[in-house]
């Protein structure tokens, strides 16, 4: 259970996850980079280039999992703060070309096209499949992974597909999201429990229009959940039981064409 403390009177108190809003992003991000892994080592490949085309945030999580030579690519300069040393960075898919032994496209929807992936060959190719078990009609319309996964040349294909809560996409802030306002709905089903509230704003305005990744990572360092109750409530086991929901795998292109 995680820190406590009073509020007008004794009776009522407020409970703090330990957990952050970072903290919940890493868990999902690492979900994902070991599905990743995991299908590198089912096709036993152990690529010595990399190349990385989006980093936030699966990109950024990928790229801190593989040990090899990592190129990322991210049309927004400002993003390069979420990758770790020795990474390349480049700002434009057109700074790079040829043959890679790994290429991972986690653009997602409106994400690079058949002009930005042409000259490039790969060893393996993955796209992340920007849907999930909640997406509606409009959203599997705008879905071009499969379209994608042609675009490569390329002996292993395949997509990084993530589920488990229902949402509307696979996107990382998405399910962070999602992770929140169900533990905030989970708790409210305990006894004695007065309201619970999370840590929910618009984080990505910080980074994509005021461009302030400072200002962006303080705020995600943020207290996850918190409670009010007459009870002991611990925030955290309800959180990760949320978190236990989110599963990630890559698909062989083979398996679903």
């Amino acid at each position: 259970m995680g820190s406590y403390e009073t509020g007008i009177t004794e009776t009522v108190r407020t409970f703090f996850s330990e957990y952050t809003v970072h903290d919940i992003i890493r868990h999902i991000g690492k979900t994902k980079a070991s599905a990743v892994t995991g299908w590198l080592d089912d096709i036993k490949l152990r690529p010595e280039r990399a190349l990385i085309i989006g980093s936030y945030f699966t990109g950024a999580f990928i790229a801190e999992s593989l040990d090899c030579e990592v190129t990322v690519v991210d049309i927004n300069p400002q993003l390069k703060f979420l990758l770790g040393e020795g990474v390349e960075f480049h700002d434009s898919i057109h700074d790079v070309s040829g043959t890679w032994d790994l290429i991972v496209d986690t653009t997602g929807l409106g994400g690079v096209g058949e002009d930005e992936l042409s000259g490039l060959d790969s060893g393996a190719f993955l796209v992340e499949d920007p849907t999930s078990d909640g997406s509606d009609g409009t959203i599997m319309r705008l879905n071009e992974t499969e379209e994608r996964l042609d675009m490569i040349e390329s002996d292993y294909r395949g997509s990084l597909r993530t589920w488990g809560l229902r949402t509307k996409t696979s996107g990382t802030m998405t399910l962070t999201v999602e992770v929140l306002r169900r533990s905030m709905a989970d708790i409210m089903e305990l006894d004695g429990v007065l309201y619970s509230t999370a840590t929910l704003e618009f984080f990505e305005r910080l980074l994509f229009r005021k461009k302030d990744p400072a200002g962006f990572l303080s705020r995600l360092e943020s207290t996850a959940l918190m409670v009010s109750s007459l009870r002991d409530v611990d925030c955290d086991t309800v959180l990760e039981r949320n978190l236990s929901m989110i599963k990630s795998r890559v698909i062989p292109a083979d398996l679903f064409k």
